[in-house]
């Protein structure tokens, strides 16, 4: 396979509606608190770090909430006490579920196992006023770990320091091109835009170090007939994805404001960059968006606010739990005729998250569920117009979209 590198500048059981912040079942703990002022429940973390860790050594917890730094490494201090453990407190509200972990104020320093291995995310529900005690294991050596070589495949164009008014900030854009694009100067291409660009065709700039493998993916079913030829643009992410990819005015405490803007960087500025540089069939029902996790949230944002200019559109993994389960809200209220004209892939993992008490399955799934159960009420078919798939004890990475690039393809963009 050859490899071009260019610089250029289900249908748902129920309707489930009974969820708070974050898309999470209110607990009966959260559910007894009536004054307003009191809607919170106090979060003590208490680590203890290995013996030999440098006295200098500062720690810190980075998470997937705001307040833990939108999984920056530096993301919330931890204060060294007098028993040499460190901590701090911070307040969430009721119900929400927060993945996150320990470092050193960089990756290189992050915790691992006894052994020195790799750990899961750790897991806490916001239920009631706790103390969550921590022992690390040890240490990673505070060596750059080694980045995998690069996995791009295909012909795939690099545009740097795209700037955006909109946003006033600057990003990447990857832009792979299918097979035979040079050879039929006269053929236009659907066009699908991804969000968080530098995870899905490369193992080198991956979050991790795992990529999703469209370009892979992309190049065996074109060659295969099973897809159309399409172009694949990869828009990268930044310092606020946070507050990008979450619609709607900020929320205090847990982020978002830029979702809006960010979606119209993406339409009146990334789009017409791409439509005049190379050959697009600029049609709605040729052009699609798609992302993952808060990625898959503003996408299905995005096809609601541009019903014009996306006609089909992935959301996977998405966060519809933020903020406040708002887009299932909205969408459940208002005017539903508009997605009869979009077709929509949506998918979750079982494992993507615990279930809270009392109930069987995490809240995630149940959201998506929902999203599933608002198609099939807007009058759309499934396995026509939508598809919802549950992957059992699917977890929220990129090994795991990679897993179903093969199944979203072929839904948004089979022959």
């Amino acid at each position: 396979m050859r490899l071009q590198v260019h610089m250029i500048g289900v249908l748902a059981a129920s309707l489930w509606l009974g969820a708070s912040a974050l898309g999470q079942a209110q607990t009966p703990a959260a559910a007894q608190k009536s004054d307003p002022a009191s809607d919170a429940v106090t979060i003590r973390f208490v680590v203890t770090v290995p013996q030999g860790t440098p006295a200098d050594r500062q720690v810190y917890l980075s998470g997937d909430t705001p307040q833990l730094g939108g999984w920056d490494a530096e993301g919330l201090k931890l204060e060294r006490q007098d028993d040499g453990t460190f901590g701090t407190s911070i307040q969430l509200k009721p119900g929400t579920q927060v993945q996150f972990k320990v470092t050193g104020g960089t990756w290189e320093l992050v915790e691992k196992s006894e052994s020195g291995g790799e750990i899961d995310n750790r897991y806490l529900i916001a239920d009631e006023d706790k103390t969550v005690q921590m022992v690390i294991a040890s240490w990673a050596s505070g060596q750059a770990q080694h980045r995998p070589e690069p996995t791009l495949t295909g012909d795939i164009r690099k545009h740097e320091n795209v700037r955006s008014a909109n946003l006033n900030n600057e990003r990447t854009l990857l832009v792979y091109l299918p097979p035979g694009y040079e050879d039929q100067p006269d053929r236009r291409y659907p066009v699908l835009y991804m969000h968080d660009g530098q995870n899905i065709f490369d193992a080198a700039t991956s979050f991790a170090g795992d990529e999703w493998q469209v370009d892979e993916a992309a190049e065996r079913l074109i060659a295969e007939g099973q897809i159309e030829p399409i172009i694949i643009v990869g828009i990268y992410n930044n310092a606020d994805r946070m507050a990008e990819y979450v619609p709607g005015p900020p929320v205090e405490g847990r982020g978002g404001g830029k979702g809006d803007a960010y979606a119209r960087f993406v339409v009146e500025e990334v789009k017409p960059l791409i439509d005049q540089t190379y050959r697009t069939d600029p049609a709605r029902e040729k052009t699609g968006i798609a992302g993952s996790s808060l990625g898959g949230l503003i996408s299905l944002h995005m096809a609601r606010a541009y019903p014009q200019t996306f006609g089909r559109c992935a959301g996977v993994s998405p966060t519809l739990g933020w903020p406040d389960r708002g887009l299932l809200t909205r969408w459940g209220a208002g005017d539903q005729s508009w997605m009869k004209k979009t077709r929509f892939w949506i998918d979750m993992g079982t494992a993507e998250g615990r279930p809270l008490p009392g109930a069987s399955l995490p809240s995630s799934v149940l959201n998506a569920r929902s999203l599933a159960a608002l198609f099939e009420q807007a009058g759309l078919e499934a396995g026509r117009d939508f598809r919802y798939l549950e992957v059992a004890e699917g977890q929220h990475n990129e090994a795991a979209w990679a897993d179903r690039i093969d199944q979203i393809l072929l839904f948004l963009y089979g022959r």
